[in-house]
Protein backbone atom coordinates (compact mmCIF):
# COMPACT_ATOMS: atom_id res chain seq x y z
CA UNK A 1 0.00 0.00 0.00
CA UNK A 2 1.76 3.40 -0.99
CA UNK A 3 1.83 6.14 1.39
CA UNK A 4 -0.58 9.01 1.35
CA UNK A 5 0.70 12.56 1.49
CA UNK A 6 -1.41 15.18 1.85
CA UNK A 7 -1.12 19.22 2.67
CA UNK A 8 -3.23 21.40 5.02
CA UNK A 9 -4.86 24.50 2.69
CA UNK A 10 -7.06 26.97 4.63
CA UNK A 11 -7.30 23.79 7.71
CA UNK A 12 -8.47 21.36 4.97
CA UNK A 13 -6.30 18.60 3.89
CA UNK A 14 -5.57 18.06 0.02
CA UNK A 15 -4.07 15.08 -1.12
CA UNK A 16 -0.83 15.69 -3.40
CA UNK A 17 1.89 13.47 -5.21
CA UNK A 18 4.73 12.31 -3.17
CA UNK A 19 6.83 15.11 -5.22
CA UNK A 20 4.91 17.52 -4.79
CA UNK A 21 4.69 17.00 -0.44
CA UNK A 22 8.28 16.83 -0.49
CA UNK A 23 9.42 19.81 -2.81
CA UNK A 24 6.85 22.22 -0.56
CA UNK A 25 8.45 20.93 2.55
CA UNK A 26 12.10 21.34 0.88
CA UNK A 27 10.64 25.25 0.26
CA UNK A 28 9.02 25.52 3.93
CA UNK A 29 12.58 24.31 5.39
CA UNK A 30 14.56 26.35 2.67
CA UNK A 31 12.40 29.54 4.10
CA UNK A 32 13.05 28.17 7.61
CA UNK A 33 16.91 28.17 7.33
CA UNK A 34 16.97 31.78 5.68
CA UNK A 35 15.19 33.36 8.08
CA UNK A 36 17.34 31.69 11.21
CA UNK A 37 19.63 33.23 8.87
CA UNK A 38 18.36 36.69 9.16
CA UNK A 39 17.81 36.92 12.66
CA UNK A 40 21.28 35.72 13.30
CA UNK A 41 22.54 38.63 11.57
CA UNK A 42 20.08 40.71 12.79
CA UNK A 43 18.61 41.67 9.15
CA UNK A 44 14.97 43.19 9.36
CA UNK A 45 12.27 42.51 6.40
CA UNK A 46 11.08 45.84 5.43
CA UNK A 47 7.34 44.60 5.24
CA UNK A 48 7.93 44.33 9.20
CA UNK A 49 8.49 47.61 9.75
CA UNK A 50 5.18 48.64 8.79
CA UNK A 51 3.40 48.30 11.83
CA UNK A 52 1.11 52.07 11.62
CA UNK A 53 1.08 52.80 7.68
CA UNK A 54 4.21 55.28 8.08
CA UNK A 55 7.01 54.11 7.32
CA UNK A 56 9.07 56.83 7.39
CA UNK A 57 8.59 56.95 11.87
CA UNK A 58 9.06 53.13 11.70
CA UNK A 59 12.83 53.36 9.51
CA UNK A 60 14.52 56.45 11.23
CA UNK A 61 16.77 55.19 13.95
CA UNK A 62 19.66 57.60 14.91
CA UNK A 63 21.67 55.10 16.74
CA UNK A 64 22.05 52.91 13.56
CA UNK A 65 24.88 54.09 11.16
CA UNK A 66 23.70 53.17 7.85
CA UNK A 67 26.63 54.30 6.14
CA UNK A 68 28.65 51.83 8.85
CA UNK A 69 26.61 48.86 7.80
CA UNK A 70 26.91 49.16 3.94
CA UNK A 71 30.59 49.73 4.60
CA UNK A 72 30.45 46.23 6.29
CA UNK A 73 28.21 44.60 4.11
CA UNK A 74 30.68 45.45 1.30
CA UNK A 75 33.48 43.87 3.08
CA UNK A 76 31.91 41.10 3.77
CA UNK A 77 30.90 40.24 0.27
CA UNK A 78 34.09 41.15 -1.08
CA UNK A 79 35.61 38.73 2.02
CA UNK A 80 33.44 36.38 0.57
CA UNK A 81 34.44 37.05 -2.81
CA UNK A 82 38.50 36.54 -1.60
CA UNK A 83 37.68 33.53 -0.17
CA UNK A 84 35.72 31.99 -3.02
CA UNK A 85 39.15 32.26 -5.42
CA UNK A 86 41.28 30.37 -3.22
CA UNK A 87 41.70 26.49 -3.71
CA UNK A 88 40.26 24.09 -1.70
CA UNK A 89 43.25 23.35 0.51
CA UNK A 90 43.26 27.14 1.78
CA UNK A 91 39.65 27.32 1.85
CA UNK A 92 39.37 24.30 4.30
CA UNK A 93 42.08 25.93 6.13
CA UNK A 94 40.68 29.51 6.49
CA UNK A 95 37.27 28.21 7.72
CA UNK A 96 38.37 25.91 9.95
CA UNK A 97 40.46 28.05 11.89
CA UNK A 98 37.98 31.40 11.55
CA UNK A 99 34.06 29.92 10.87
CA UNK A 100 34.42 26.69 12.92
CA UNK A 101 37.01 28.26 15.69
CA UNK A 102 39.34 25.02 15.64
CA UNK A 103 42.18 25.86 16.71
CA UNK A 104 46.53 25.99 14.99
CA UNK A 105 47.13 22.43 16.79
CA UNK A 106 43.79 20.79 16.21
CA UNK A 107 44.17 21.56 12.39
CA UNK A 108 47.68 21.21 12.10
CA UNK A 109 47.38 17.55 13.62
CA UNK A 110 44.24 17.39 10.78
CA UNK A 111 46.72 18.57 7.86
CA UNK A 112 49.77 15.91 9.03
CA UNK A 113 52.27 19.27 9.55
CA UNK A 114 53.65 21.01 12.47
CA UNK A 115 52.10 23.72 14.44
CA UNK A 116 54.76 26.16 12.92
CA UNK A 117 53.82 25.37 9.25
CA UNK A 118 50.52 25.88 9.61
CA UNK A 119 51.02 29.12 10.88
CA UNK A 120 53.42 30.20 8.07
CA UNK A 121 50.70 28.18 5.53
CA UNK A 122 47.98 30.20 7.35
CA UNK A 123 49.90 33.79 7.08
CA UNK A 124 50.74 33.11 3.45
CA UNK A 125 46.90 32.76 2.63
CA UNK A 126 45.88 35.95 4.36
CA UNK A 127 48.57 37.91 2.31
CA UNK A 128 46.96 36.06 -0.87
CA UNK A 129 42.99 36.98 0.58
CA UNK A 130 44.39 40.15 1.47
CA UNK A 131 46.12 40.76 -2.07
CA UNK A 132 42.67 39.65 -3.56
CA UNK A 133 40.51 42.06 -1.28
CA UNK A 134 42.67 44.96 -2.52
CA UNK A 135 42.07 44.22 -6.31
CA UNK A 136 38.37 45.01 -5.58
Amino acid sequence: MAKEYSLYIKGKAVSVSEDVYKAYWKIIEHEKYLQKKDWKYGIIPFSSLDHDGHFADNIVDESIDVAKIVETQIMIEALRNAISRLNDEERDIIERLYFNDETLRSVAKLKSITHPALIKRRNKILEKLKKFIEEL
